[in-house]
């Protein structure tokens, strides 16, 4: 889970208009929403659109007041330790000061700009003792996560070849998992799909790379994505020349459907025809598949149009819906069966 950063439309609204203490406020309601939507017992989270030196009105630190608001729901909550911030005192500072629940597992994410680093090995290697030792962890307590971002400009051999180079640089740290994350989504649906009114598919990389590797670990191998929206994409931009997308998760892809801008034709009305496009091909999974491809059914059937922000919910409640089904088959087909012999 990460939070997002506090604008000047977020300081301008109802919820926050007159307030004497804006991120302090503004970060409550963003955990208060957190804690009633979910459903799980733990949860992981970050803050790196925020700055590692944050503070608060009162004079905590960011992480610190965050952890607070997310535990107070009673969930349990995992720190995420950024490779890349770890050389700021107050975010070090605030990573030692959280009280949490012995026994609590941490995720080390390790962001693209230090997968570069860690091809100089000595300090990639020697970063992370600092790590562990400062917070008094080992590595039985700690899972790792290479987390790529936008991949859409790299190949997936050259990814293949940095997770086999990241993976023998931790060995020696014993992690208790090793996550792969990334986004091969474009940030703007010309570079997925070059015509108008057409439909293409664009390949998964993190998918191809993570099934590749999966055999060959010897400690869990978890498999992470940014859903179908690339983590470079600018929250709240208003595009009025927008162009109607269903992004279809399939196996190792997106079959991507697009219209055409929504000040032009049939303008959001074109949402119908795409739907149709999705639930005529023969990617599409039927409505009891998930809420996500019971919306979009209901889109063909001109039950319901949808806004952008509807979409996003319908695709990407599919492609979780449909990633966690392509895992949990991929592990299966790759356990070998006993034979017994008399």
């Amino acid at each position: 889970m990460k939070f997002p950063q506090l604008t000047e439309n977020d300081k301008k609204s109802k919820a926050l208009s007159g307030s004497s203490q804006m991120k302090k406020d503004f970060l409550t309601k963003i955990a208060d929403g957190i804690n009633n939507a979910n459903s799980s017992s733990s949860i992981f989270f970050d803050f790196f659109d925020w700055k590692a030196d944050s503070y608060i009105e009162t004079g905590e630190h960011v992480l610190s007041y965050m952890y607070r608001a997310l535990a107070s729901s009673g969930s349990l909550v995992h720190p995420v330790i950024g490779f890349d911030r770890w050389d700021i005192l107050d975010y070090q500072n605030a990573l030692k000061g959280l009280v949490v629940p012995e026994g609590t597992m941490y995720c080390l994410r390790i962001d693209s700009t230090s997968i570069d680093d860690a091809y100089d090995v000595d300090y990639f290697t020697d970063t992370i003792h600092e790590i562990l030792d400062s917070l008094g962890l080992s590595g039985a307590e700690v899972m790792v996560m290479f987390d790529f971002g936008d991949v859409t400009h790299k190949s997936i051999v050259s990814m293949h070849a940095d997770m086999q180079h990241l993976i023998t640089a931790v060995d020696e740290f014993g992690f208790a998992s090793i996550m792969i994350a990334g986004c091969s989504f474009p940030i703007i649906i010309n570079d997925a799909v070059k015509e108008v009114d057409s439909t293409d598919l664009v390949e998964r990389k993190e998918m191809h790379v993570w099934k590749a590797i999966y055999s060959d670990m010897k400690s869990p191998f978890l498999f992470a994505d940014y859903g179908i929206r690339n983590p470079k994409g600018a929250d709240g931009v208003k595009a009025i020349h927008a162009n109607g997308k269903i992004r279809y998760t399939i196996e190792n892809k997106y079959f991507v459907a697009r219209g055409h801008s929504k000040q032009k034709g049939n303008k959001g009305a074109q949402m119908y025809d795409l739907a149709r496009v999705i639930v005529k091909s023969p990617y599409y999974l039927g409505a009891g598949f998930s809420w996500g491809d019971e919306r979009i059914e209901a889109c063909s059937r001109e039950e319901i149009k949808g806004g952008p922000t509807q979409w996003i919910s319908y695709d990407t409640n599919h492609h979780m819906s449909f990633v966690v089904e392509e895992v949990s088959e991929f592990q299966r087909s790759r356990i070998t069966p006993r034979i017994v012999t008399a």
